[in-house]
């Protein structure tokens, strides 16, 4: 059957023609570190919360790394829950770690998440040595903070992908972050909009508890037979 990449050209047209340009996950008037902030607070709150929380963060002049690193963590708590964000100091820390390593990474590179000499895999294994930063979130906050070609493989990407046949079920994630890396070109843009049109397909039809084909844009483009089910996901 034909590879993700040979079937590209035809998904991204009747994915467009579905959902048209999906909104921007994150405010692109942030600078790099505002916007790993609004990516790690994502991946626990809803995008209003998030809005929200980086507006009171900035009002109380906490948008900086320095500041985090100043910072008291239940001050940072203090603030998101007075934007109505229930932020614990769990969900603070890693952005702590992620603002100390921005902090000696300056020393040498003003910006580094979006200094191009820089390169990207290995910005990518330092970001996976913080801790409480996964490799999802590592590469969330390289495509939407730093803006480089990267895909962060969510579970409902890797549902997709091993429903159409796409991905073998045992594939590990760079595998499947590879997968879509290649058909989306290696292009900020598109990848971006990858991610946007999965993630809207994840809460449409490819669920975790079903697969909702009949009306899913992605229908035509199953295996004979219908989507292939692993044990879990």
């Amino acid at each position: 059957m034909p590879t993700f990449d040979d079937s590209y050209p035809a998904i991204e047209p009747a994915l467009l023609q579905r959902y048209g340009r999906p909104a921007l996950a994150i405010d692109p008037s942030l600078d790099a570190f505002g916007a790993a902030v609004a990516v790690i607070l994502g991946r626990t709150f809803e995008a209003k919360k998030v809005a929200k929380g980086i507006d009171a963060l900035a009002e109380a002049g906490l948008l900086e790394a320095g500041a985090w690193v100043e910072s008291d963590p239940l001050e940072i708590v203090d603030v998101l829950k007075g934007a109505g964000v229930s932020a614990t100091v769990k969900v603070v820390g890693p952005i702590r770690r992620l603002a100390g390593w921005l902090m000696s990474r300056q020393e040498n590179s003003p910006d580094p998440l979006r200094d191009e000499s820089l390169a990207t895999s290995v910005l990518r294994e330092e970001l996976y040595g913080l801790s409480g930063i996964g490799p999802a979130t590592a590469d969330a906050i390289l495509l939407w903070a730093g803006h480089r070609p990267v895909y962060p493989v969510d579970r409902p990407s890797y549902r997709i992908l091993v429903r159409h046949g796409w991905l073998d079920p045992t594939a590990e994630y760079d595998e499947a972050r590879s997968v879509l890396e290649r058909a989306g070109r290696e292009d900020v843009g598109a990848l971006t909009d990858l991610a946007g049109w999965f993630e809207q397909l994840g809460r449409d039809y490819c669920k975790a508890s079903v697969a909702k084909c009949a009306r899913c844009p992605l229908q035509p483009f199953l295996p004979e037979g219908g989507p292939l089910e692993p044990d879990a996901f």
